[in-house]
């Protein structure tokens, strides 16, 4: 009848069982991403805090929306404040739960974790909870490596070198007291480098045993590649660095050790190394070409070293001196 209020149906005002349903659904979904949600690390209390105060953000924005679009009494509507609710907190859970993903490719991942694990940047808390977990353990590993790289950095600017450049000297191969000092200085800086390949060596061995425990088997192949394209190949030139630096120790010992059986044909005529015996000088003569070569051999190496080196470290956003270097 005219000035009659429409009769509002009792059911209008009563939740139907699916918008429960879809209710309960979104609140378990915002909870779940609420506990999964990274947060900046602190005390356990502060956590704790940060994962309730995200949660009460994906239920409580969406509810107040909700309760002003179909709670009030005037616009009351139970299936209508259902939908405005799961919509918008769905909205905000799916927000929540993108900004833990990360599509980087293994290798800007690995790059990203020696920039964080040498403090360059912040460290990244994106990811579930895996993901973050296998992050914190090659960050880690990263870390010792550089710590290991700065510690030995450290002891080789600290060693005594001086006496190096004197031991293809003529007076060196007539007096093993001027020969022995630089030969002791030279085996010191191989020992450090040896010390240190050996550390390197135990780091990565963990780094691939960390890879190990990832799975689908498709994503540990992945990692593993970036592993390779990122570190390895610098691991096989080290290695092959090293080697060619005990080829030119082993070739000066040998050099020395012959001139030390065979003093008596040495002879020291003012700058000049005198043999008399030619069987013993041709000898001599080859095996200080030997040293030569062996020398060059490593100094051409170490240079390409380390011009690789500084380039695949500016590719990963990091200099010399972040690992140690001067």
């Amino acid at each position: 009848m005219p000035g009659l209020a429409p009769v509002v149906s009792p059911a209008s005002r009563v939740m139907s069982v699916p918008a429960r349903v879809f209710i309960a659904i979104t609140i378990l979904v915002a909870l779940a991403v609420a506990i999964m949600k990274p947060v900046d690390p602190g005390s356990q209390s502060y956590e704790i805090g940060e994962h309730i105060g995200g949660l009460l953000a994906m239920l409580g924005i969406p509810a107040l929306i909700a309760y002003l679009v179909a709670g009030r009494k005037k616009v009351r509507h139970p299936n209508r404040f259902a939908l405005v609710f799961c919509v918008i907190a769905g909205i905000f859970s799916l927000g929540n739960a993108a900004s833990m993903l990360s599509f980087e490719t293994p290798q800007q991942r690995f790059s990203r974790l020696m920039r964080e694990a040498a403090g360059v940047q912040p460290v990244s808390h994106k990811g579930f909870p895996s993901q973050r977990r296998l992050d914190d353990a090659v960050r880690s590993e990263y870390g010792k490596m550089l710590q290991q790289s700065r510690g030995y950095m450290e002891q080789v600017s600290k060693l005594d070198n001086s006496k190096v450049k004197e031991i293809n000297t003529a007076k060196a191969f007539v007096s093993a007291e001027i020969a022995q000092p630089g030969l002791d200085q030279l085996h010191a800086l191989y020992d450090a480098d040896a010390a240190h390949e050996r550390e390197v060596q135990n780091t990565l061995n963990d780094l691939r045993h960390v890879f190990e425990d990832v799975r689908p088997a498709a994503t540990r192949e992945a990692m593993l590649k970036g592993f390779d394209e990122s570190l390895a190949q610098q691991n096989v030139r080290r290695r092959q660095l090293l080697d060619l630096e005990k080829a030119w120790i082993d070739s000066v010992d040998d050099e020395h050790a012959y001139a030390a059986a065979h003093r008596d044909s040495f002879r020291l005529t003012g700058p000049s190394l005198i043999i008399a015996d030619p069987a013993v000088r041709t000898e001599f003569n080859e095996k200080i070409q030997l040293q030569e070569e062996n020398r060059k051999a490593f100094l051409k190496l170490q240079a390409e070293f380390s011009k690789s080196t500084a380039e695949s470290l500016g590719k990963m956003g990091l200099s010399g001196k972040d690992i140690g270097r001067k």
